[in-house]
């Protein structure tokens, strides 16, 4: 089930989006009639793209609850939307490699014979130039999409414990005495907090006039300071401690406790609340004294021992090691606030390589060496400038097509991605698009082009001679 969904999310978009290169190819081989037709399926495909990817978009922008079907439908569309733009784009290729070969008059000097030879014929090139575009289109997309990911995930996030707390957890009440002398063994000394659970078949509900809460924390006096992170909070095993994050008061609770297979009413109580300021402004709790539970035949267990920050912060390593001991016993969790994923990072690094790699593809198509050498009177720093040149037109060409598509994508498909699952969502935070890397990206992956093209060989970036007998017809006097 797991290589389906792979598949469906990964394999069919990366099939469509390398689709766009071989019809690029396709397309820059044909008569100049079935090139037109090309172009014509190719724009209503990407229209195709632009209106899912827009639809999405739209209807994704209000800051409302979203379900999670839904939400992964919604993505699924925008990415396969985002697909299909990029694979309509794959025949505008060879069209733009043509205007420019037939424009080159109107470029700078140093360029009008890289035009040409880049553009005279799309057949050779217009792989590599597509290998560029969508290279680039995709690096774009993730460029915007990862910050506004970010933005989003920061701005909702709700810690699991107090900072720097380490938490144990998820091991039965028969593991709870071995979890423990584990976590003693590995940090001696150290004192242990403990947050109680129920082990028996009942049910413990404890909600208010306007509040059902579905998770407090039922202890003792020192679960109580680590809630609270003041080791003077007053205790009381009759009153309930509010632990807020906001301006929230509760003036009391009731506490009810269902035994599970008796037709008995369930036994309750109700029990005053006082309200104390979190010292983590997303961190809060209701915290249940240990007494007033068992008064209503509650059987406390530990659910989670706690390493309080306030007595001592587990480092990684300790924490490795402890891993290690309690592995397929139980987990351990330290909460060190929002990690932001970086692993998009590698891929738009990679895909920076690909769309690099396309540029000195279609470089070394682009014409053979004995072209370059009529042209450079055989002078090695010449030839080696005008390979350069035609390496930074190749990856401009390409460049200019997937910026822009990768552009559109990545600003329409930031709103399904930070969609909200929760009833009461809070407003979308607002993100900074990226536009200087983006900017970089543009202007730097010719110049990188460039630059990798004058240093390599030039044997190893231009065509044997015995191959060019389609090269563009240019005599040793064409302008440099």
């Amino acid at each position: 089930m797991i290589v389906l969904f792979e598949v469906v999310v990964l394999g069919i978009p990366a099939a469509f989006v390398c689709g766009s290169i071989f019809f690029a190819r396709l397309s820059a081989s044909r008569v100049r009639q079935n090139r037109a037709d090309s172009m014509a399926r190719g724009t209503a495909v990407a229209m195709v793209g632009i209106t899912v990817v827009a639809l999405t978009a739209w209807s994704t922008r209000e800051d409302t609850h979203y379900d999670d079907f839904g939400s992964v439908m919604t993505v699924l569309a925008g990415i396969y939307g985002g697909s299909l733009l990029i694979l309509g784009l794959g025949p505008f290729v060879p069209w733009l490699l043509g205007v420019l070969g037939r424009n080159a008059v109107h470029l700078p000097r140093v360029f009008r014979p890289a035009a040409r030879h880049v553009g005279g014929i799309p057949a050779r090139t217009a792989a590599g130039v597509a290998t560029t575009m969508v290279g680039t289109a995709v690096a774009t997309a993730l460029m915007i999409i990862a910050p506004a990911v970010t933005a989003h995930g920061r701005a909702n996030y709700y810690p699991e414990a107090r900072p720097g707390a380490l938490v144990v957890e998820v091991f039965s009440a028969e593991q709870a005495a071995t979890v423990r002398a584990a976590v003693q063994h590995e940090l001696p000394g150290v004192p242990i907090t403990e947050a109680g659970s129920d082990t028996g078949p009942g049910h413990l509900a404890v909600s208010s006039p306007d509040i059902i809460w579905t998770e407090p924390y039922i202890g003792d006096q020192a679960l109580l300071r680590y809630l609270t992170g003041k080791p003077s909070t007053p205790y009381d095993k009759g009153t309930a401690v509010l632990v807020s994050t906001d301006e929230e008061e509760v003036a009391s609770v009731r506490i009810e406790y269902t035994s599970a297979g008796t037709d008995d009413s369930p036994s309750g109580e109700n029990i005053p609340v006082i309200t104390i300021r979190s010292p983590d402004p997303r961190f809060g709790r209701l915290f249940i004294p240990r007494e007033a539970a068992i008064s209503l035949g509650f059987r406390p267990q530990p659910e989670r021992l706690i390493i309080d920050p306030s007595h001592y912060r587990v480092s990684a390593t300790e924490q490795e090691r402890l891993d290690r001991r309690l592995s397929g016993t139980a987990v351990t969790y330290v909460e060190r606030g929002y990690q932001a994923a970086t692993e998009w990072r590698y891929v738009v690094a990679v895909m920076i390589l690909i769309a690099l790699a396309g540029a000195l593809a279609a470089t070394r198509a682009a014409g053979s060496k004995r072209i370059l050498l009529r042209i450079s009177g055989g002078s090695a720093v010449a030839l080696r400038f005008l390979t350069a040149c035609r390496a930074a037109v190749s990856a401009a060409c390409g460049t200019a097509i997937g910026a822009t598509a990768g552009c559109f994508i990545g600003l329409c498909l930031a709103w399904p991605l930070t969609t909200s699952i929760d009833w009461d969502p809070p407003p979308r935070p607002p993100f900074e698009t990226p536009w200087t890397a983006i900017a970089i990206l543009i202007a730097g992956l010719p110049v990188l082009s460039a630059a990798v093209a004058a240093l390599a060989s030039p044997t190893w970036l231009t065509r044997s001679p015995r191959t060019s007998s389609g090269s563009l017809p240019i005599s040793p006097t064409s302008e440099p």
